[in-house]
């Protein structure tokens, strides 16, 4: 669930329409930086955004990448380590303090974790042919 998760850098593209939700994005890519404690998710949608940047004009693309960095990362637990097809993605403003929680969750495996902040430091079109 990311409905009250605000990214401002999506919603410049997607102005009034509603972010792609997490979940039905393909997720693409996790890394993890155990010295600045932070971890970045990569996801793609074939969803394009309604307000492009001005850079991307001219160019023919069928497909938004962007990653999301967290940082001031905390309690990481990760079970697995291959993406499935299949999964749930939740990011959740943790009612307790000011911080996320993260989790990335399927039948076989999961990372979860807590978070002081996240923003999207990328996005980027391009065009994928079929699969």
């Amino acid at each position: 669930m990311t409905d009250s998760i605000r990214w401002p850098e999506l919603q410049a593209l997607y102005g009034a329409a509603p972010v792609p939700d997490l979940s039905t994005c393909h997720f693409f890519h996790t890394h993890i930086d155990e010295r600045g404690t932070s971890v970045t998710f990569g996801f793609e949608t074939g969803r394009l955004p309604p307000h492009p940047k001005p850079e991307w004009s001219g160019n023919a693309y069928n497909t938004l990448r962007f990653w999301i960095e967290f940082t001031g990362v905390t309690g990481l637990r990760v079970s697995g380590i291959l993406a499935d097809a299949e999964r749930a993605v939740r990011i959740t403003e943790d009612g307790t303090s000011d911080h996320l929680r993260v989790s990335v969750v399927s039948d076989r495996r999961a990372i979860s974790f807590r978070a002081a902040a996240a923003r999207v430091p990328h996005t980027r079109v391009y065009l994928q042919g079929p699969p």
